[in-house]
């Protein structure tokens, strides 16, 4: 296996994995989306409500909100705890939320009783308070994993592709269609034939192979490469939620290993 680092951003990583099978790389990819865990809000007491959204909506947006723990490990998921999941400062974390009209409410007025946790970004807006309108809460955040629920769902945009391949043959005569077909420029005319540009961006869709009438170009996947981008909500950086999807996915198979082993 072969790793090529193509883009590192603090929400978005994109790397170029070969020598593997397509189920290993969705395996990276289904386990950033829905097996590391992640704190979000998971219930809440509504004390005051009286603006244009009932309760129901604003748990529900409340409960989007993305956040961040800086130390995320220190929190246990509830059925893990000590505590058994009755509920204690190791598996849940406390926060209030009281604001008056008029104005926005935003993700910036939830204040938790931990000051290692806050949301991933300030200006979420929540809603909009009219004069003498109030909005007071308060409840608990819970470290769980997105195939529980959306909202614990750490990466976001996660998808993989085939690494394209492109030839051009020597029939090529540099007419230029294939160029005018290709919706994302990856083919350019130099020195009379058709050149590939950047091969990443190729989406495999195969126009420049209909409208070449010489049938000079050749395009079809690399079935052991994939370019993979993985995009996170915010509660964790995107180089660590690939690390920690990979660490969760040795652990299920360590796990699985060890039951095969006692059962043999």
């Amino acid at each position: 296996m072969n790793f090529e680092l193509l883009e590192l951003r603090e929400d978005r990583i994109r790397y170029l994995l070969s020598g593997v099978s397509a189920a290993f790389a969705n395996g990276i990819r289904r386990a950033c989306m829905s097996e590391v865990p992640i704190l979000a809000i998971d219930e809440i007491n509504l004390y005051d409500n009286t603006s244009v959204l009932f309760d129901e909506q604003i748990g529900l947006r409340i409960g989007e909100v993305p956040l961040v723990a800086d130390e995320l490990d220190l929190f246990s998921q509830p059925e893990d705890c000590q505590c058994g999941g009755t509920g204690c400062p190791g598996c849940r974390v406390d926060f209030m939320l009281s604001k008056e009209g008029p104005g926005m409410v935003y993700s910036e007025d939830i204040q938790f009783t931990d000051p290692g946790v806050r949301p991933a970004f300030d200006k979420i807006p929540l809603v909009i308070l009219g004069e003498g309108e109030k909005l007071v809460m308060e409840g608990y955040a819970t470290k769980r994993v997105g195939k529980e629920h959306s909202k614990w769902q750490a990466g976001t945009l996660c998808g993989y592709k085939n690494l394209p391949s492109i030839t051009v043959s020597e029939a090529c005569d540099g007419c230029g269609k294939c160029v005018e077909a290709c919706p994302r420029d990856i083919l350019v005319i130099e020195e009379g034939r058709a050149k590939a540009t950047n091969i990443l961006e190729c989406s495999l869709c195969k126009l420049c192979v209909g409208a070449c009438e010489a049938a000079a170009i050749d395009l079809k996947p690399i079935h052991d490469s994939f370019v993979v981008s993985i995009e996170g909500s915010g509660s964790v950086a995107a180089k660590d939620l690939v690390a920690r999807a990979v660490d969760e996915i040795k652990m299920r198979a360590l796990d699985l290993d060890s039951k095969l082993a006692e059962l043999s």
